[in-house]
């Protein structure tokens, strides 16, 4: 005696074409469901602030990054550098970066700074353009207040 295999079978009243659909359906919910979290997930572009807003005020949320960008040529030895900064509410991600405006050497660019808001606080952002090394008044200062909400 020859033991019988059991077959999945769908009932009749059950057609191809709803499977088809039914599936159909699970799909587009499903990919529309990881695509929400996704955009809900990133965060809004940088607010990116210049030399216009020297000593202006802006507002960011916790989690949100800022952006400073100053024209800086770091062959003179003159650079930007952070020295007021509240690390209660502040800090800087990473170290900042230098875009030269050509290929030529000793050319002008832009010193880019990068903060993100880690808790709600209010205080002073400097930023100030010397030469490290050197004992001296610096060539340009640059503040802002930074309201992290």
């Amino acid at each position: 005696m020859q033991a019988q295999t059991p077959t999945l079978t769908a009932p009749r009243s059950v057609k191809p074409a709803t499977v088809v659909f039914a599936f159909f359906v699970v799909s587009v919910i499903g990919v529309g469901a990881i695509a929400l979290t996704q955009i809900k997930g990133t965060n809004p572009a940088p607010t990116t602030l210049g030399p216009a807003e020297a000593g202006s005020a802006v507002a960011i949320e916790v989690g949100d990054d800022l952006t400073i960008a100053l024209p800086a040529n770091p062959s003179t030895g003159y650079s930007w550098v952070v020295t007021s900064i509240n690390p209660d509410f502040l800090t800087q991600i990473g170290d900042p970066e230098f875009a030269a405006e050509s290929d030529l050497m000793g050319t002008d660019g832009i010193m880019t700074f990068h903060f993100e808001g880690i808790a709600a606080g209010q205080g002073s952002l400097q930023l100030e353009y010397l030469r490290p090394w050197e004992d001296a008044e610096p060539l340009d200062t640059y503040t802002v207040t930074i309201n992290v909400r």
